[in-house]
């Protein structure tokens, strides 16, 4: 009994889908794909693993700490197992697409393996479905794709979903302009993603003088979350530094077009959050359910990369579906009919909208109750159990 027990005994983090969660998963990955190929989104497909050097082109420390690695037994080299697929279809835009007309449109689904799973999400085996517009690098394409992740999540079944805009690269761009060093901006980090603006406040306000320098500027910033209009009123009062100008006239335009799409969305934006968005280079998002508050997704603009070629402009989106599955509403299961032995299978074609059950014993009553069937094919005819 212990050996039974242990042989399906799985790591930390990984797990089986069954019946009837697998199902669903699946239905929702064809149906978010589908949604995107509407827009012109081809789906690729990369492999599970590859050679180090194309995997971390992005240089995201983040995913090469999660990374499981091995030795390619053919040619002895280091391979990465995925630990996201974000990369892997900026590698795919770079190289075996690279003479398509951009900008490109890119979908994608697959599991990606990480070697530590998040208090929030212990799961080390993830699913990822994604949309990556590469090549053009304008507010009305950072709209598209949140948008089009919007509208995805509408296909699904989510009526009412609310869009978290970011600046990202604004928090770097302002502690450069103040001198801050790199100890200094590591320390005031740690207080603004906390959201202790008190103890950030404070922090500044004993770093010397580029620390009160900055003072009146972050106490701004320290309030600049929540509604997306007033979010932007509280940034346009602000003396920027002109790359942290231009961010902002950007999150303006995407806002804009965002609020004229024709779509409902709620539209929030929090001026100073970066966590999970360390690797984007402009605009950066989160989608949410409205009525759950539970994060959907998320992506943003960063540069497509790789050795030797030159980066090019993308932004994208990666659904979470571990999240998005546990709130979808299921749908009711198919009504399960039993068809007795030797029956001929033409006949089972006939039967559409329901789960055809083929019997394999002559106890056809018996057989269909232990299998949970609620109706028996007799005759042509549907006869409930």
């Amino acid at each position: 009994m212990k050996h039974a027990a242990a042989a399906g005994l799985l790591p930390v983090g990984m797990t089986d889908v069954l019946p009837p969660f697998a199902s669903n998963e699946a239905d929702a990955v064809e149906k978010i794909l589908g949604f995107f190929g509407r827009y012109a989104y081809q789906r690729v497909s990369p492999p599970l693993a590859e050679f180090e050097e194309t995997l971390f082109s992005q240089q995201n420390d983040d995913l090469k700490n999660q990374t499981f690695r091995l030795i390619d037994s053919l040619s002895g080299k280091t391979m990465g197992i995925r630990a996201d697929m974000t990369s892997q279809i900026g590698r795919i835009a770079l190289t075996r697409l690279s003479d398509e007309p951009r900008p490109l449109r890119l979908a994608y689904a697959g599991h990606v393996l990480r070697l530590n799973g998040t208090q929030l999400n212990p799961a080390r085996q993830i699913l990822q479905v994604g949309a990556e517009l590469v090549g053009a690098d304008v507010a009305q394409a950072d709209a598209e794709v949140i948008l089009l992740a919007a509208g995805a999540l509408k296909a699904i079944g989510f009526e009412r979903v609310s869009i978290d805009l970011n600046l990202p690269t604004l928090y770097p761009a302002l502690c450069g302009a103040y001198g801050f060093s790199r100890e200094e901006t590591d320390a005031l980090a740690g207080f603004v993603n906390q959201k202790d603006f008190s103890a950030a406040h404070e922090f500044l306000n004993a770093s010397g003088k580029n620390g009160r320098a900055a003072l009146p500027v972050f106490d701004v910033l320290f309030d600049a979350y929540g509604d997306c209009d007033r979010v932007l009123a509280l940034l346009n009062t602000l003396d920027l530094p002109d790359e942290a100008r231009a961010e902002c006239r950007r999150l303006a335009q995407v806002a804009d077009l965002l609020k004229n799409s024709g779509i409902a969305l709620k539209i929030t934006a929090d001026a100073l959050e970066n966590r999970g968005f360390e690797y984007h280079r402009g605009i950066a998002f989160s989608v949410y359910d409205a009525d759950t508050f539970v994060e959907l997704g998320r992506g943003g603009r960063y540069i497509a990369s790789l050795k030797g070629k030159a980066g090019e402009p993308a932004v994208g989106v990666t659904l979470l579906m571990t999240e998005i599955l546990s709130v979808l509403k299921i749908p009711a299961a198919e009504k399960r009919v039993y068809v007795p032995l030797d029956t001929p299978f033409a006949e089972t074609e006939k039967l559409s909208g329901c789960a055809i059950v083929c019997g394999l014993s002559n106890d056809a009553e018996g057989e269909a109750r232990r299998l949970s069937c609620d109706f028996i094919y007799a005759g042509g005819t549907l006869r409930p159990l």
